[in-house]
């Protein structure tokens, strides 16, 4: 096996390996099944990230900020916070805190 076969097999058994790390932690984390973060939401519309949120989560308060804008470091249980940029799109993943 080449060292171009060795890399390519170590890079799919790395990216096994992290997905894999992903579901244990989420079920870890949240042992409910209820959904605690959006990755794929950044990029998006503020208005279709907030409304996917809610319809995923209807117990969640969406805080949408600026971009660069100072907030808290306290975490709540029921807020995610979405950064927003001039072009009213996602800069941050949304979760939960």
């Amino acid at each position: 096996m080449s060292s171009y076969q060795d890399g390519t097999k170590n890079c799919s058994l790395a990216k096994e390996f992290v997905e894999t790390a992903k579901v244990t932690i989420e079920k870890e984390i949240n042992p409910d099944g209820k959904k605690r973060s959006w990755p794929e939401l950044k990029g998006e519309n503020v208005e279709t990230a907030k409304a996917t949120i809610l319809k995923e989560r209807p117990d969640l308060n969406v805080v949408v900020l600026p971009e660069g804008a100072p907030w808290t470091l306290d975490y709540h249980f029921n807020r995610v916070r979405l950064a927003v940029n001039e072009k009213d799109l996602v800069v941050n993943v949304p979760s939960i805190g």
